[in-house]
């Protein structure tokens, strides 16, 4: 798709950041692929290497490319949408939808007494014992979430058995306990990641990141599970479907 400039007031380095994001958008440049070099590609669009690097600049830092030290400039993966924010599915059944694979590493699972805000939120006594489970998400390899799940066993027994690394948590509530999800409260909030949830990530201490809090219903209105889940921003992101 060669690039034409258009006349009006419309500045040049925009014309040319529309111009590329049309080409990335449209797959034209599909993902991973290689810009010829600033001067060659100035020389190409008829502008000045200036005006060209300040589209480009622009492009980089909303994601669509990406520059590569001694490498090149590149179009760079597109965020992986999740429509956690208009329903009720789960990190696996989103990934099996759109036929990406996916692995789990557990961190951490065993049964524990739980601290006074989790009792509260799972409705349970000061006695009453929980599955704690820790998990890596990864996609292609790479992390893509952190998730923490707290389950009451008063109400899921025997989930304490299960295989996380093969079997996701509302598929376990479903099949194993043999309890219906009916429904589910989410709230969203910025954080930053501290040392060792950064190490499992792959990113930096202090990176932000989405957190989301959730806590999950049974049939008859009755918490099973709450969790916290840390989401990467820089390549992943929450989608929603809004109808008025």
């Amino acid at each position: 798709m060669k690039f034409e400039k258009t006349s009006g007031s419309k500045p040049l380095y925009k014309q040319i950041i529309e111009w590329m994001t049309t080409n990335i958008k449209s797959e034209h440049w599909k993902e991973g692929h290689k810009l010829p070099a600033e001067e060659d590609l100035a020389k190409e669009m008829n502008v000045s290497r200036g005006t060209l690097r300040k589209a480009i600049s622009r492009l980089l830092k909303q994601g669509l490319l990406v520059q590569i030290q001694g490498k090149g400039t590149f179009v760079e993966k597109q965020k992986i949408s999740y429509p956690f924010a208009q329903e009720l599915v789960s990190f696996a059944e989103s990934m099996t939808r759109k036929g990406y694979h996916f692995e789990t590493e557990v961190i951490s699972q065993m049964v524990i007494q739980p601290n006074a805000s989790i009792q509260t939120k799972l409705e349970i006594g000061l006695y009453d014992l929980v599955l704690y489970v820790k998990r890596v998400r990864k996609i292609e390899g790479e992390a893509a979430l952190l998730i923490e799940n707290w389950v009451s066993l008063k109400h899921c027994p025997s989930i304490e058995k299960v295989d996380f690394t093969k079997v996701g948590l509302f598929e376990a509530i479903e099949k194993t306990c043999k309890l219906e999800i009916s429904q589910g409260m989410r709230n969203f909030s910025a954080t930053s990641l501290n040392k060792s949830d950064a190490e499992w990530l792959r990113l930096d201490e202090m990176t932000p990141v989405l957190m989301i809090d959730q806590l999950t219903f049974g049939s008859e209105g009755t918490p099973l599970e709450c969790s916290k889940v840390l989401l990467r921003t820089d390549k992943y992101e929450i989608s929603s479907v809004l109808r008025r």
